[in-house]
């Protein structure tokens, strides 16, 4: 389980914390404390800088001292933009720009967010412009996206002539500045996953993973391998087959590859996770639901410093690859377990003839996505406050303890059937001393035991119950809401398992 443990005091002298000796630096009485990880989540962004991903980099943003950004890739992608297109490399710039110019009051509110120049750092050009999955062998395109009209034309796609030695049919090498560096990126001694979020242009990620065998044989990259997990918003162009078989997703699965016929003609490689989000995302852009209303647009968030007025109406569609990791940080869910459910939805296994740590959305229903949209806009609404206010004016999230533990990650009960179980949060605490509120509830579509099992007193921040007598192999999650009345207000979770031992 990935460890995502918080440090949590602001110490007046420095001292070595037991074990793992770390430091944090006092803050001056008019600086607001940020809680992150003791270690951070290795993340790689994978962007074609279309019409929602901006959106989705300028959220990301405000987040940034929960990750280790290992790299941000931006590769074109068609029909948006043709090979040599700047447009979403100048795109990314704008965000990064904007965020430079804002960065010293964002410090105020956490200074651990990264620099500017770390970010570039890790910010590198793709290459590649392959279609879209589904428009792959329509061979042209003429419609709105977003806010812009677009007109596109390519030729027939086929997988070798764009991923491997050579040169591909733009004349161009395969190999890129963002395929070198992400290579650079897996040679790192680092036990830690990598969590690798596929907005668009996954063809440079795949292209770095043969240069990666290519350089360091067999042996080492099936090392690497367990180590990548892969959120996939769709699987974006034909490269995917490296690593998921095109027939069985198919046939097997709800997958829609529109036009797109398979030319890899090799066995795909397995990676450590997939996550395949065939639709749920789209809740964050669009929808023919009359109903529908996007949980957040520009009226919302313009207003709030440089990156705000870049926020546009083109959506947040790639913002659940994070959110997930997002929710790890609040205490919701482990992110190397996407059955639990998260604030990027709950997933589960594709079954049988996949491997067994590829997942997906398949026959799961949106709303899964969708219920956790308040807490989820909340926090980001907060977190645009930084921007036009002061420490000490804006809300931070309260700390949900359960039993005296502390930490975010899961709590594992092993208990005996029929045995009674007490779980307290009343050392739940506010920052800013709001008052807290608390609600448990059983999150039943993640947990496996298939009988009653009623909480009497949600509300409560004490539950006491027995245990099922036929709780047998089976699980029970218990998830904890702990509240603020700040404006807006916060959320932070628990999540208890509990299973017969």
């Amino acid at each position: 389980m990935l460890p995502v443990q918080s440090i949590r005091a602001c110490f007046l002298n420095h001292f070595a914390l037991a074990v793992v000796l770390l430091f944090m630096a006092c803050q001056s009485s008019d600086s607001e404390q940020t809680d992150h990880p003791s270690e951070k989540i290795r993340t790689v962004i994978l962007t074609d800088m279309t019409h929602d991903d901006g959106n989705s980099l300028i959220r990301y943003l405000y987040y940034g001292s929960y990750f280790d950004l290992e790299a941000l890739i931006i590769t074109n992608q068609l029909p948006d933009y043709i090979h040599d297109d700047p447009g979403p490399w100048n795109k990314a710039m704008s965000v990064l720009h904007a965020y430079r110019e804002e960065l010293p009051q964002l410090h105020k509110h956490d200074p651990g967010l990264p620099s500017y120049e770390d970010l570039m750092a890790v910010t590198r050009q793709g290459r590649g412009a392959l279609p879209i999955i589904w428009l792959t062998n329509t061979l042209e395109f003429s419609n709105n996206i977003a806010d812009r009209y677009v007109t596109s034309s390519w030729d027939s796609i086929y997988y070798h002539d764009w991923i491997g030695e050579g040169l591909t049919p733009h004349g161009e090498p395969k190999d890129s500045e963002g395929s070198d560096f992400l290579v650079r990126v897996f040679e790192k001694e680092d036990d830690r996953p990598i969590f690798i979020q596929a907005w668009g242009g996954t063809i440079t990620f795949v292209q770095a993973l043969h240069r990666f065998r290519e350089k360091h044989g067999e042996e080492k990259f099936q090392q690497l391998l367990p180590k990548l997990n892969l959120f996939g918003i769709l699987f974006q162009d034909i490269s995917f087959e490296f690593f998921a078989d095109f027939v069985k997703m198919q046939e097997e699965t709800c997958a829609e590859f529109g036009t797109a016929i398979p030319t890899y003609g090799e066995k795909p490689v397995e990676l450590g996770m997939v996550l395949y989000d065939n639709g749920h995302f789209w809740h964050y852009v669009w929808s023919r639901d009359p109903n529908w209303k996007k949980p957040i647009g520009p009226s919302d968030v313009n207003g709030h410093g440089p990156m705000s007025e870049i926020y546009d109406n083109g959506g947040e569609g790639d913002s659940p690859s994070f959110f997930y990791l997002l929710s790890s940080v609040f205490g919701l869910n482990d992110p190397l377990d996407p059955t639990q459910g998260s604030w990027g939805s709950r997933f589960q296994q594709m079954g049988e003839g996949f491997p067994k740590n590829y997942y997906y959305t398949c026959g799961i229903e949106q709303t899964e996505l969708s219920r956790w949209d308040e807490a989820v806009t909340n926090n980001f609404k907060n977190r645009l406050l930084w921007s036009t206010k002061e420490p000490g004016e804006v809300n931070r999230e309260p700390l949900a303890l359960v039993n005296g533990n502390a930490s975010k990650e899961t709590i594992n009960l092993k208990v005996k059937p029929g045995e009674k179980v007490k779980l307290d949060a009343n050392a739940s605490k506010d920052p800013d001393g709001d008052p807290l509120s608390f609600q448990w509830f059983r999150y039943d579509l993640a947990d496996t035991y298939e009988g009653e099992f009623q909480i009497s007193n949600p509300q409560s921040p004490v539950q006491e119950f027995s245990i099922p007598e036929d709780l047998g192999s089976k699980n029970i999650h218990l998830i904890l809401e702990v509240k603020d009345r700040g404006e807006p207000y916060l959320v932070s979770y628990r999540r208890v398992i509990i299973s017969a031992r």
